[in-house]
């Protein structure tokens, strides 16, 4: 069988005209090769018959049904293997092209490159910019400084500056501000430890007579008003009870609350600052008037009210309100109107100091920027007349 496969190849060797073609050692090596190859061909077919012969029960039709299934794999493969050497071209074609194209768009680009205008620079710029570097840019940025900013220098020397000389006076006036609500405040301090000492002074008092007590609510018998919150029609003699009532019901209604506690230097009872678990804020309340986190303690039967007595609504007379605290209507929470009414002017005087302080701030920023490297750069008074220094108006000046 192999003699008879090595005739016919070394028959396929001879040319058409008959001419026998040389065989070389490569030659001779390739058609073993083949040989080797179709001789392993022909023992798969035998092999394949033998299991046939062995197993009677697989039928011819079979045979070729199993047989087209593999040539179907063996053909998607190939199929595979491709589609895969197609997309591989594909990509290293577009590769080319693009660097060709680049190539081409830097050949382009390189006649219309400029220099750079560094200060002794002469390599190209970079695409979309005047310079070769950063370096560069810093460098002439620094000589122009180095030769405008001095002459500018003394032109902002010469000429004088209208906004400087306001700025100026607007700092003399929060100042003097500042230094009118720092003594305000102070009063207001003093005011406070004052308060405290009257309200000790009118605890001490003796408690008066029954009689006194029914002439005064003799008197206020038959007065009506109304209630400012809820509107309804209520008697004189309890009309400070029940509009103290009517304001915690509605103030408990609403809340005031800031996400950090207050810190003030010297300032003793101001805010409520209790924190609520539930909101996760620090209320925002006096603490005095706080409903919510602050009650006025019961009074007993022999706390005297205390209140101090005015004549002309302003002047104090050195007297004090005798009556008992449960009996009193007329001064019904005398002494936590009088605190929350010293803590409220207390916190608008801290509200105007950090206003001026804020004014103050803005005003030394403007004044340093106005002085400062870029308006100086940027900005520019060109004086016509050398003569005149001062170019302000006659209303300015």
């Amino acid at each position: 069988m192999g003699v008879r496969r090595t005739s016919q190849v070394c028959l396929d060797k001879v040319g058409k005209q008959g001419q026998v073609v040389p065989f070389s050692p490569r030659q001779v090596q390739w058609d073993l090769a083949m040989l080797a190859r179709r001789w392993d061909q022909e023992c798969w077919d035998r092999s394949w018959m033998s299991d046939t012969e062995k197993f009677p029960l697989l039928d011819p039709a079979m045979q070729k049904a199993a047989v087209k299934v593999k040539t179907k794999k063996l053909n998607k493969k190939v199929e595979c293997k491709a589609t895969e050497m197609k997309e591989k071209k594909k990509k290293q074609q577009k590769l080319m092209s693009k660097r060709k194209h680049q190539e081409k768009a830097d050949a382009k680009d390189l006649t219309s490159l400029r220099q750079c205008l560094g200060p002794g620079c002469v390599y190209p710029t970079r695409p979309g910019s005047k310079y070769c570097s950063d370096d560069c840019g810093m460098k002439l940025a620094a000589d122009r400084i180095y030769a405008i900013l001095p002459q500018r220098i003394q032109q902002w020397q010469k000429s004088p500056c209208i906004a400087e000389e306001r700025g100026k006076k607007m700092l003399e006036r929060i100042h003097q501000e500042q230094q009118d609500t720092h003594t305000r405040l102070k009063d207001m301090e003093c005011h406070f430890y004052e308060l405290e000492a009257i309200i000790l002074r009118g605890k001490q008092q003796p408690v008066c007579k029954d009689e006194e007590i029914n002439k005064s609510n003799r008197n206020n018998a038959n007065l009506q008003i109304f209630c400012v919150s809820c509107g309804q029609s209520i008697n004189m003699h309890v009309a400070l009870r029940h509009m103290e009532h009517c304001f915690v019901k509605y103030e408990g209604k609403s809340s005031f609350g800031s996400m950090y506690p207050t810190c003030i230097e010297g300032a003793t009872r101001l805010f409520c600052d209790v924190y609520n678990p539930k909101s996760k804020r620090y209320c925002k309340r006096l603490q005095v008037l706080c409903p919510e986190h602050s009650r006025d303690p019961k009074a007993s039967d022999d706390e005297v009210c205390g209140c101090p007595l005015v004549h002309n609504v302003f002047e104090f007379t050195g007297n004090f309100c005798r009556l008992p605290k449960r009996a009193c209507n007329l001064h019904y929470c005398w002494e936590k109107l009088r605190r929350a009414e010293v803590d409220l002017e207390r916190i608008r005087m801290l509200n105007k100091l950090e206003e001026l302080l804020e004014q103050e701030h803005k005003v030394r920023t403007a004044m340093t920027n106005r002085a400062g490297l870029l308006a100086l750069m940027l900005h520019q008074t060109v004086q016509h007349d050398p003569l005149t220094t001062d170019l302000r108006s006659k209303a300015d000046s």
